[in-house]
């Protein structure tokens, strides 16, 4: 009984273990996964405000608007989108893709068939998390072939704690499609994988697609159409995802010839890679709405090319049957097909020519280390190692790649490199193995000596980049044609090379290496597991194992592991990306402090298709039919600011911007808001449309940061294309040197702003509210050095230290530049070279309720031009520093003057109140007289009859206001016999409808010739208005010099 009892336990013991064994993957697995969505959900209630869900970014909304529609249309997208680019529309292929389709599938379930748009937006809120953590699902399995179960798991826990790029694109809030790429991307690697290897173990080839044996094709059929599956779903979800295609026709080349240069059939390979694309090409007919070659498009492209590699395989496998059949020499095979691929890309590129530029133009932008100066202005499209992110976060380049993942990414490149040297290694060849320590030696030199490749690329007239790509590229294929590699391992290796490739060109895709980073990890967990003296690999009882062998195993995992646990990194769009411990602190950013000015746009101007009282109101989720130039209906307008906030306005203020973050209508955005007139801004505007229709452009939205040349006023630069202008024309640095141990460093830097900076369009409207702005007696003083080199002159704050002075009037200040060719009048804060003028169709109507001084940028910015310029930082700050200020164009009302002298000069003036911050300014123009003393205005600002207009009846409810009438005063002089003689007419009203449009008319204003006796004495009693306006004027001018202390 009792030895029976003893067997039965034993038994009961020994099925526990074995169970164990084969299933302990899945719960750790599990609590991983658990783990990586609390982590990503952290922050959670950062992103509910007052009830609202708001979200990080800018493409996220764009996505809350894609799944609304489809939640309201289901299963549609979005065909067309008059809601967006204005005058044009757009049709944006990167959303409305399988991403938000699921994502409104899973709200339509959520909310039980009709969600309410709090449910669609919370759904979208986390389903970055959601997929952030999915991905270790394809991860573990990669690596579970690469590397077995538990270099698979190891892995995932490398992915779990990666900080960085994938976890920031994976956290709530960040709900872009970003991090469901390498979701999608991860399962087709995974099938192309399993494809491969089914391939390589059944062998496909002619004679049995001949003899219609499916039963012996029946595996390689299934698993390779569903790898075609796979990437089509990909690219479903990302249309540029085409790049997994080139991958795979990479992969094709590099496998078929070295399958045949080592008397292999190539045609195992190539019969997974003609039913994968074939499958591909034809499913990626489904998503089709463009008949273009746009790659980021659901275009031809992606068929094409998919059909284009699957007949290149066919072709190159009837080759190789050919080149054997006929006892060709199989080493000129490799010659062929690369004489063979030359002529085909010069075909495509005689034939289908724009289908070649978009091919070569993205490949070179996405993995060939070229991205272009407009592409750099978007945060995630910068460089990995860009020389300005590396400087500003004080980095190299090996501490930027440990900050994003510690040692990982150099185990993983180990891991990579044994890959490809390990079949050469096995084999003994001491030649081969002497071309395996050659290759890593000529690599180390060309990370070493970076001068090698940019002599080179000099020579050839490419980046140095691109040289050393070549190089290394080359190596490998040497490697390739040495020794035998299992294909899918083969093709994870040239999968790997070009994500790596990527990430470096672009940061973005970095989120894709972290996958490339875990599953080469999980690979090279199993081969240290291998070792002899480890000697982990084939151990079957835990009895076998010793503790210098847990020891020696532990200790790697903690040196890989550590790092990523503590080290943050800095992005390249300037914000620090997350660790575990940070993701809790993050939340929606900057649009916080937009969302009031939209909600106020929403709820105070009039709806789009009922502006000056028409009645075309536009649906917001209506189905429209695409067309290259929306026909809008009467009543529609434009909203124009930078692209960065296009999305916000679009579904924050339900209006249409004229330019949005797929950077369309970016060029005619940076002229209109860089113009320097009003003359050519409103070229820019009646330039766009076919029948000039960006004339219906109403309102200019403004924030601090494109006013400011610390933050986004660079970026329009890049994209103006109106004259041959660049940043310097602009602003230029001058930096504050200081002493310290001998040597002479930096201390500080800011801008010098030139008159052109004063009269670009947005910051006169930011800065200025449109009036005029005179010169002030404020000189900028500066010194110039030369680099050592002698290449680059710059300017340094003067040695005695004062950039500043202060003169009494403008005569001194003009004597004291004409003197000093390194100085200039104005040029700092809101003080210009010389005098700005009005604007006479643009008017302030809305203040944010947040200033400026809320941001920790904004306020270093002007500490740092206090301390450059050795003055106090208040003198720095506008009257009004709101982060965000909304203008309307208007028609303007028409003044038509008289009775002011002869070809004199003419001010009008107004006071106006700020109803959101409580504050005032005065709004002032000029005008100049005919020789009948005649003249005429067109003044943007009304005084009255606001409260008989607003979005009822088509136009705007004003939040800024007169705080009294109009006051024209004309030029002030002494006759001959003691007396001044002033012009002017007081409380002159302007009416609202006269200024929106609405009414037809002019203002008659007639300016009273006024005389006073000048008492010599001091003595005047005179209450004379023009004396008091004069007085005024004095005060004022005194306090703008004033205002600007010499800090001590």
């Amino acid at each position: 009984m009792s030895v029976d009892s003893e067997r039965t336990e034993g038994l009961d013991s020994q099925s526990v273990l074995e169970l164990f064994k084969d299933w302990y993957h899945v719960p750790v697995l599990l609590v991983i996964l658990v783990t990586m969505l609390a982590i990503r959900l952290r922050s959670y209630s950062n992103f509910i405000r007052d009830g609202d869900v708001l979200f990080s970014g800018n493409d996220a909304w764009y996505h809350l608007r894609e799944v609304s529609y489809t939640v309201r249309h289901w299963p549609s997208t979005m065909p067309f989108d008059p809601w967006t680019n204005f005058p044009f529309g757009t049709s944006v292929g990167q959303f409305g893709t399988i991403y938000d389709q699921i994502i409104a599938t899973v709200a339509l379930i959520v909310g039980l068939g009709s969600p309410s748009p709090d449910v669609v937006a919370e759904t979208l809120l986390v389903a970055p998390a959601v997929f952030g953590t999915l991905v270790a699902i394809p991860t573990f399995l990669i690596g579970r072939r690469l590397g077995g179960r538990l270099g698979g798991l190891f892995g995932v826990v490398i992915l779990m704690l990666l900080p960085g790029t994938f976890l920031q694109r994976g956290l709530v809030g960040f709900a872009d499609h970003n991090i469901a790429e390498p979701f999608f991307q991860g399962f087709a690697v995974l099938a192309i994988m399993i494809a491969l290897r089914v391939a390589d173990r059944e062998k496909p080839v002619w004679e049995l697609v001949e003899a219609r044996d499916f039963d012996a094709l029946r595996n390689p059929i299934k698993w390779s159409a569903l790898a075609g599956v796979a990437i089509a779903v990909y690219m479903w979800s990302w249309p540029p995802g085409i790049l997994l295609v080139g991958i795979v026709g990479l992969f094709l080349v590099l496998a078929m010839v070295s399958d045949f240069v080592r008397g292999q059939s190539p045609e195992h390979v190539a019969f997974v890679g003609v039913v994968s694309m074939l499958v591909t090409g034809v499913l990626m007919f489904v998503p089709l709405n463009d008949t273009s070659f746009s790659i980021t498009q659901f275009s031809l492209i992606q068929p094409l090319f998919s059909f284009g590699i699957a007949l290149g395989a066919a072709f190159l496998a009837a080759l190789a049957r050919w080149w054997e059949s006929n006892d060709v020499d199989d080493r000129g095979y490799p010659i062929a097909v690369a004489g063979i691929g030359l002529i085909a890309i010069a075909l495509l590129a005689v034939i289908l020519p724009d289908a070649f530029r978009q091919i070569t133009t993205n490949f070179l932008r996405t993995v060939g280390f070229s991205a272009g100066a407009a592409t750099r202005t978007i945060g995630e499209a910068q460089p990995f190692l860009a020389a300005n992110t590396l400087q500003s976060s004080g980095q190299t380049a090996v501490g930027r790649i440990m900050s994003e993942y510690g040692f990982t990414f150099f185990t993983g490149v180990v891991a990579a490199v044994w890959l490809v040297a390990k079949p050469i290694v096995n084999d003994g060849d001491s030649r081969k193995i002497g071309y395996v320590v050659g290759s890593l030696a000529l690599i180390g030199v060309l990370f070493l000596i970076p001068a090698l490749p940019a002599g080179v690329g000099s020579v050839l007239g490419v980046e140095s980049s691109l040289v050393s790509l070549a190089i290394v590229t080359a190596l490998i294929v040497g490697a390739v044609m040495q020794a035998d590699y299992e294909s899918e391992q083969l093709f994870v290796l040239v999968w790997a090379a070009i994500m790596t490739s990527a990430a470096f060109t672009q940061v973005r895709f970095n989120y894709y290496l972290a996958v490339v980073v875990a599953v080469m990890n999980a690979y090279l967990l199993r081969e240290v597991l291998g070792i002899g003296f480890i000697g982990l690999a084939n151990v079957e009882r835990l009895d076998d194992v010793s503790y210098s062998q847990v020891a020696a195993v532990a200790i790697a995992v903690l040196l890989i592991l550590t790092p990523v646990l503590i080290i943050p990194i800095q992005l390249g769009n300037g914000g620090v990306s997350q660790n575990a411990m940070q993701a809790s602190q993050t939340g929606p950013g900057s649009v916080t402090e937009w969302e009031g000015s939209l909600t106020w746009m929403q709820n105070n101007t009039p709806a789009e298709g009922e502006l000056g009282g028409t009645s075309n109101r536009m649906e917001y989720y209506g189905t429209y039919e695409r067309a290259d130039d929306f026909d809008y209906p009467d009543g529609s307008y434009g909203v124009m600011s930078w692209w960065d906030y296009g999305h916000w306005i679009t579904v924050l203020g339900e209006r249409i911007p004229n330019a949005n973050p797929f950077q369309e209508g970016a060029t005619e955005a940076a002229n209109f808001l860089l113009a320097e007139d009003e003359q050519q801004a409103e070229s820019v505007l009646t330039s766009m449309g076919d029948d000039g229709e960006g004339d219906q452009t109403r309102y200019v939205m403004v924030d601090w940061q494109m006013a400011s040349t610390d933050s986004k006023f660079s970026a329009p630069t890049v994209f103006y294309d109106e004259s041959n202008i660049s940043r310097s024309d602009f602003y230029s640095p001058m930096y504050r040197l200081q002493e310290q141990n001998g040597q002479t460093t930096i201390a500080a830097a800011s801008n010098v702003k030139d008159q052109r900076y004063y009269e670009s369009l947005m910051v006169r409207l930011y800065a200025y509210h449109g009036s005029a702005r005179e010169a002030s007696p404020i000189v900028v003083d500066w010194e110039e050095r030369t680099s050592s080199d002698g290449s680059v002159t710059f300017k340094v704050t003067p040695s005695d230290g004062q950039a500043v002075r202060v003169f009494d009037n403008m005569t001194a200040a003009e004597e004291y530049v004409a003197n000093d060719p390194t100085s200039q009048i104005g040029g700092l804060g809101t003080f210009p070279e010389e005098r700005v003028a009005a604007l006479e169709h643009y008017r302030l109507v809305k203040s944010s309720n947040s200033s400026a001084l809320r941001s920790g940028a904004y306020q270093n910015s002007i500490v740092r031009e206090g301390n450059t310029y050795g003055i106090q930082p208040q003198a720095l700050v506008p009257n009004n520093p709101s982060w965000v200020k909304t203008f309307e164009r208007v028609p303007g009302a028409t003044v038509e003057g008289s009775g002011a002298p002869a070809n004199a000069t003419v001010t009008a003036r107004v006071q106006m109140r700020d109803l959101t911050t409580g504050t005032n300014f005065t709004y002032t123009q000029q005008a100049q007289t005919d020789a009948d003393g005649e003249f005429t205005m067109t003044l943007p600002y009304s005084t009255t009859g606001y409260d008989e207009y607003g979005p009822d009846n088509g136009y705007t409810n004003v939040s800024v206001r007169a705080t009294g009438g109009y006051a024209f005063t004309g030029p002030t002089s002494v006759a001959g016999n003691n007396t001044v003689v002033s012009y002017q007419a007081e409380n002159v009203a302007v009416e609202e409808g006269l200024v929106n449009g609405a009414e037809d008319g002019a203002v008659e204003v007639t300016l009273e010739r006024n005389e006073q006796e000048l008492d010599l004495t001091g003595n005047s009693s005179s209450d004379d208005s023009q004396t008091n306006e004069s007085a005024s004027t004095s005060v004022s001018a005194s306090v703008d010099a004033g205002a600007v202390a010499v800090a001590p």
